[in-house]
């Protein structure tokens, strides 16, 4: 299995070829969803770390 430095390149070419810059409205969302995501993560972590604290599991 030889690494095809030139093979590679096309492929990133064609890819960014086929790739766009995402609208301000785009962008917005997927921070939006992001961020909530996060947050709600976070959240549950910290519940777990206060349930483990409040009943001597941690």
């Amino acid at each position: 299995m030889k690494f095809d430095l030139k093979r590679k390149i096309q492929e990133w070419k064609r890819v960014l070829s086929i790739t766009k810059k995402p609208s301000k409205d785009e962008f917005s969302a997927s921070a939006k969803i992001t961020g909530v995501g996060m947050l709600m993560i976070g959240f549950i972590g910290f519940l777990i770390y206060l349930f483990g604290k409040l009943t001597n599991i941690f």
